[in-house]
């Protein structure tokens, strides 16, 4: 399975092991949040997932579809033990991410 779980307009949850570590989870939260028409990033560390809610006519599916292989590249991030090369890697796909939808 991908990091996205499940989407519908106007919400997307996204799940994954890199959710469980506090660090990580709040990057990937804010860079979530940051994404014009988001309007929330409800984290769930418990069960590793991040509940995007949004404004479909503010963040039409064009927008978004760019964002979806550089997704699965952060679900790849999942097999990696926690380290400062992971956290570089997922920072620098997060900027990627960011620099698609804005």
């Amino acid at each position: 399975m991908g990091i996205v779980e499940s989407f519908v307009p106007g919400r997307i949850r996204l799940r994954s092991s890199l959710l469980h570590d506090g660090e990580t989870a709040a990057m990937l939260q804010g860079a979530m949040s940051a994404i014009p028409g988001v309007q929330s990033a409800d984290l769930n560390a418990a069960t590793g997932s991040l509940l995007l809610k949004y404004d479909a006519d503010a963040l039409p599916l064009e927008k978004l579809s760019p964002l979806l292989p550089l997704l699965e590249q952060v679900k790849a991030l999942d097999n990696e033990p926690p380290s400062p090369k992971r956290t570089a890697a997922l920072r620098s796909l997060l900027v990627q991410a960011l620099a698609k939808v804005l």
